[in-house]
């Protein structure tokens, strides 16, 4: 992995004796949307490479992220991963594929399912490299990007054929987790020389059912109890694929024009959710339609794109215990599912403004459009909902290039909305390089974050698939959230080693947050629940922490990539007294530290890594039940060690074998702690010591080929 610029590489001599070091530039195109120097890109990037992304198990992008300082990727109830920036929940990641967005409506699903979205990804052979901006980039990507951004970089057309594939295993070693079986691939087909091709991929993945049961001991205190063995919020197997094409068309040297087109789908599920005990599994399709045209000409590079998306959800009926389907899907009105449509417009203008003595001007600016609709299903008519918002934005930067020792970039977006009024996001960033292995970095930037659509209404509707048994309250005074962030960080890049210390400070006005209330407290007790969500602003937080990553490049084989992160949340004033986000309590619970060191060996086609990595001082989410978390446990969870290893050898010059043992010390994390239940029922509840439940020790097995 990559935290900042340069790289290492070997030609070693007949005797291999002696090794040649050669530094090269690394360039990025996600901090502003045009190619650049990593060190001198005005945020703060780690990139992903495809050697890397290959060589280790990925059911979605959070496997591929994971490893980032200041990310912290968390296991759902379904198994799928939600991805969290320096604080900040998912919701405020924004997720790319080749600069186009890809996130779904904020409120289009929750209670859990979120994870799901992270599998809607390309096929991991198709990927060139994943380059992650750490911190704010609402200038550029607007609202959703204010805890950062991951952008997925595919592999782009050519004249020649060419292709990809992997098939890929992974087998627990005990029985609570079931295998897991993958096959992705590409093809570049050539249509007319330099003009016309078609690129092709696809990928398939299938889980096994697991089988998380409840801990021995427990008093079963109701018949949905005795009826359903597994635990609360654990995961059922899984089904996703994907398949997708895009047509390359090159009329001359100075357009290129790509039509891109690609369908998702997921099945994911949970064995025991809701106060009814039940397992529910549900449906999700993603359909997302990409026109886009790049002209580069003398006077500028003008990018335009077209992007349609759809993506929906709906959940089986008739699920049995333990099952991994229904009997049907309800579609529509049928069930309680959503429909996500957006159609989003923009168009970036890009110049190189020579200046002569005086330096140069990189100008990037643009017009963006989002047209926006969630539509929310329900079987009772007084709980559907169909909203839409428009969004529209202007923005622009310009870096300005003094010399090579200094430069600066200042930006603003001005958002407007139907739903709120006009709101500004402006980024200020200074680089300085002394000398050409020396970079320091500091940057300011603000960002805004409307309330979801779904939100903003007064009563309550009961949400899910949990047979009615959750009520979540809308809330209409609900304000946009508003945050500025305070950023430096230093790069030391030689030829044998780069480092990189980033600080950052986020103050955070309005973040809305939950908190909830057990069965008979308040609302509750009216609505008739066994649980309620409420949404409200928490009045004033900040986020600071601090990444370190240290690479080591190869030398005679040996390299190293490790990193660290700390991160720590707040609530300076809170706003609702009835919520448990009171003054001095955690906003998120992102582990406080999270380290990652993978020493690795290459030597002709052998290659090999450890990779260790520990989360400490996880807090737990405050709350007023009296059978919550916090209460229970304490104000952390459980800290763990894991430690994975992998070996890759290189079969010929197109095939190529992976062998790993993850979670090598076969670390079990399933640790209940047994208690009374919310009515008092002794020995009726329990709660696991650990955040998320991870794999037993497991073997994943992949053979790949390049054409």
């Amino acid at each position: 992995m990559l935290q900042g610029g340069g790289g290492i590489t070997e030609s070693p001599t007949q005797d291999s004796k002696e090794v040649k070091k050669v530094n090269l530039g690394r360039s990025v195109v996600s901090a502003t949307g045009y190619e650049q120097d990593i060190k001198n890109a005005p945020a703060s990037i780690s990139v992903i490479e495809k050697e890397e992304i290959m060589t280790r198990p990925v059911r979605d992008i959070g496997d591929i992220v994971q490893d980032v300082p200041g990310v912290y990727t968390e296991a759902t109830k379904v198994g799928g991963n939600e991805i969290k920036m320096r604080g900040l929940g998912t919701e405020y990641t924004l997720i790319l594929i080749d600069g186009k967005r890809q996130n779904v409506a904020q409120g289009f699903d929750a209670n859990g399912w979120a994870g799901t979205f992270s599998g809607f990804m390309p096929p991991a052979s198709m990927i060139e490299r994943v380059e992650v901006i750490r911190g704010p980039a609402s200038v550029i990507y607007g609202s959703d990007a204010m805890g950062g951004v991951i952008n997925i970089i595919t592999k782009k057309h050519s004249n020649t054929f060419d292709a990809g594939m992997q098939l890929d295993t992974r087998l627990p070693e005990h029985s609570e987790f079931g295998n897991q079986y993958g096959v992705n691939g590409y093809v570049n087909i050539p249509l007319i020389k330099d003009m016309l091709s078609l690129n092709l991929r696809g990928g398939y993945k299938y889980g096994d059912q697991n089988g998380f049961l409840k801990p021995a001991g427990l008093t079963l205190t109701n018949a949905a109890a005795r009826n359903n063995p597994y635990a609360t919020w654990s995961a059922t197997g899984f089904t996703n694929w994907n398949a997708g094409g895009r047509l390359n068309f090159t009329p001359n040297k100075n357009n290129y024009i790509y039509l891109d087109s690609e369908v998702y789908f997921a099945r994911t599920g949970s064995l025991n959710t809701s106060g009814n005990q039940i397992t529910a599994v549900r449906d999700f399709y993603k359909l997302n339609n990409v026109l886009s045209h790049e002209a580069d000409y003398d006077w500028g590079k003008l990018t335009s794109f077209v992007q349609y998306s759809q993506t929906f959800w709906g959940p089986h009926a008739n699920v049995p215990i333990g099952g991994t389907h229904g009997t049907t899907v309800n579609w529509g009105n049928k069930g309680n599912g959503k429909d996500n449509k957006d159609v989003i417009v923009q168009t970036n203008y890009f110049k190189d403004i020579g200046l002569g003595n005086a330096g140069n001007i990189l100008f990037n600016g643009g017009l963006y459009y989002m047209w926006e609709q969630l539509i929310a299903y329900n079987t009772n008519p007084a709980n559907r909902s169909n909203k839409h918002m428009n969004q529209v934005a202007a923005f622009a930067e310009g870096e300005y290039l003094v010399n090579e020792y200094f430069s600066t970039t200042l930006g603003l977006r001005y958002n407007y909305s139907d739903i709120f009024n006009a709101t500004p996001n402006p980024r200020f960033y200074v680089n300085f390089n002394p000398t050409d292995w020396l970079t320091f970095k500091a940057g300011i930037a603000s960002g805004v974050l409307v309330p979801q659509m779904s939100n903003l209404y007064d009563g309550y509707t009961l949400n899910t698939s949990n047979a009615g048994t959750v009520a979540t309250f809308g809330n209409k005074d609900l304000q946009p959230e508003k945050s500025w962030n305070y950023e430096l960080s230093g790069i030391i890049d030689t030829e044998s080693a780069m480092f990189i210390l980033t600080g950052y400070y986020t103050d955070f006005r309005d973040q809305i947050a939950t908190y909830s209330l057990g069965q008979g407290q308040g609302a509750c007790d009216v609505v008739g629940a066994v649980s309620c969500n409420f949404y409200h602003n928490v009045a004033k937080s900040y986020m600071t922490g601090a990444e370190v990553g240290l690479k080591v490049k190869p030398i005679y084989g040996f390299s190293l990539d490790s990193s660290y992160g700390f991160t720590h949340t707040e609530v300076l004033e809170a706003q609702n007294a009835a919520s448990a986000y009171t003054v001095g309590e955690p906003v998120s619970n992102i582990p406080r530290h999270n380290f990652t060191i993978t020493p690795r060996y290459a030597y002709k086609d052998f290659s090999m890594y450890i990779r260790w990595s520990g989360k400490y001082k996880t807090p737990t989410s405050p709350t007023n039940s009296t059978t919550g978390t916090r209460n229970i446990i304490g104000k952390y969870y459980k800290d763990y060690q894991l430690v994975d290893i992998a070996a890759t050898y290189k079969l010929s010059k197109q095939y190529s074998l992976t062998l790993a043992v993850n979670n090598l010390f076969d670390v079990d994390f399933f640790d209940y702690v047994i208690h009374a239940n919310q009515q008092g029922v002794a020995n009726a509840g329990y709660t696991n010591n650990y955040q998320r439940w991870l794999p037993s020790r497991s073997y994943w097995i992949s053979f790949r080929a390049d054409w």
